[in-house]
C-alpha cells in the first residue's frame, strides 16, 4: 500500500516519463515527417499553462483513490471541492452545484479499495475532463456531424488532461498493488481446468 508522499512522487515521475517520451514523439514527427511542432496537444508549445495544468492534474489522480478514506488525500480534495462550490454558487450555477455536491459524497458511500480503486473506474474518471468541457461548449458542439472540425478541435484539446488523469490513476492503483493483479473469477477459471 502507497502512502501520500508516495503516490503524489509516483504522479510526477509516471507522467515525467510519459511527457519526456510525448515530447520526443513530438521531435521526431516533426524532423522526420515534417509535421509541425504542435502536432501533439500533449506538449503544445502554443498552451503552456496546458502542460503544467496537465503535471497537476496527474497528481491529483495518483492521490484520488484515497479520497475514500481519512487521509490527506481526502484533506486535499474536499478542500479543493468547497472552493469549486463556492465558485459554482457565486455564479448562480445551483444545478450544477447541486451535482457537485452529490459527485463529492459518492467516496464517502463505498468502502476503502472499493469502486475508487478499480481498473474501470481509472478508465472513465479522467472522462470529466472531456464531459464537463464538452457541457460548458455545448452551445457550439455540432451534435449532427460528431467529427465536425469543432468538435474534434474541442476532443483534441482534452485527450491530454484525460491521459494525465489516467495516468496519475494508473500510478495509484499500480503503488496499491491493485492493477495489476488478476482478477478474482480468473482464478475459478483456472480451478477447473
Amino acid at each position: 500500500m502507497g502512502a501520500f508522499r508516495e503516490h503524489y512522487i509516483g504522479g510526477i515521475v509516471s507522467y515525467s516519463v510519459f511527457f519526456g517520451i510525448s515530447m520526443g514523439t513530438t521531435f521526431a514527427g516533426h524532423w522526420l515527417f515534417q509535421k509541425p511542432i504542435d502536432w501533439n496537444s500533449t506538449v503544445s508549445t502554443k498552451s503552456w499553462w496546458h502542460v503544467v495544468a496537465c503535471f497537476i492534474v496527474a497528481v491529483l489522480f495518483g492521490l484520488w483513490p484515497d479520497v475514500d478514506i481519512k487521509s490527506k488525500s481526502q484533506s486535499v480534495f474536499y478542500k479543493i471541492f468547497i472552493i469549486i462550490n463556492i465558485f459554482l454558487i457565486l455564479k448562480r450555477w445551483y444545478i450544477e452545484s447541486a451535482f457537485f455536491g452529490l459527485f463529492a459524497m459518492l467516496p464517502m458511500i463505498g468502502k476503502h479499495r472499493g469502486w475508487t480503486h478499480s481498473r474501470i473506474t481509472m478508465f472513465f474518471f479522467p472522462m470529466i475532463f472531456i464531459i464537463i468541457p464538452l457541457y460548458l461548449h455545448k452551445d457550439i458542439i455540432n451534435a449532427e456531424h460528431w467529427l465536425s472540425p469543432t468538435n474534434l478541435g474541442l476532443i483534441k484539446t482534452c485527450i491530454p488532461f484525460y491521459v494525465a488523469g489516467l495516468i496519475g490513476y494508473a500510478t495509484h492503483l499500480h503503488l496499491d498493488g491493485v492493477l495489476l493483479t488478476i482478477p478474482k473469477f480468473f482464478y475459478s477459471i483456472v480451478k477447473r481446468t
